[in-house]
């Protein structure tokens, strides 16, 4: 992004993509722009252990749910079939099936830590 031009984005869907290069790393301020860009608000102002703290609520509440659920980094997987990603919201769910992905998204919102959470953030 040089400050005379219009910035220029060209986004590609993942299964298009055959290969990936690194031309030229961008500067904080890009990686910046970006992110507001493409990342929700909400995940731009958690901190990794507000994150932590979401993901491992949310994992013991589809447990409790008997759900079959494992944490691959800071991924929820859920049953080898659907993804939760940060901040762990239900917008936040991928799954091909989308019988899976309804229920699994209707858990998270019913999820009662995320609340608890959400009014610790309001709080501060």
């Amino acid at each position: 992004v040089q400050e005379n031009e219009c910035p220029s984005v060209r986004v590609i869907l993942g299964h298009a993509v055959t290969d990936v290069q690194i031309l030229s790393r961008g500067t904080e301020e890009t990686e910046r722009l970006m992110k507001s860009v493409f990342l929700p608000d909400q995940t731009q102002i958690l901190s990794a252990e507000e994150l932590k703290s979401r993901r491992e609520s949310l994992r013991l509440w589809l447990e409790k749910n008997r759900v079959p659920v494992t944490e691959d980094g800071e991924v929820l997987r859920v049953a080898n079939a659907l993804t939760v990603s940060a901040p762990y919201g239900p917008g936040d769910c991928s799954c091909a099936n989308e019988i899976i992905l309804a229920r699994i998204q209707s858990l998270v919102e019913s999820n009662p830590g995320a609340e608890q959470t959400s009014l610790n953030q309001t709080q501060q």
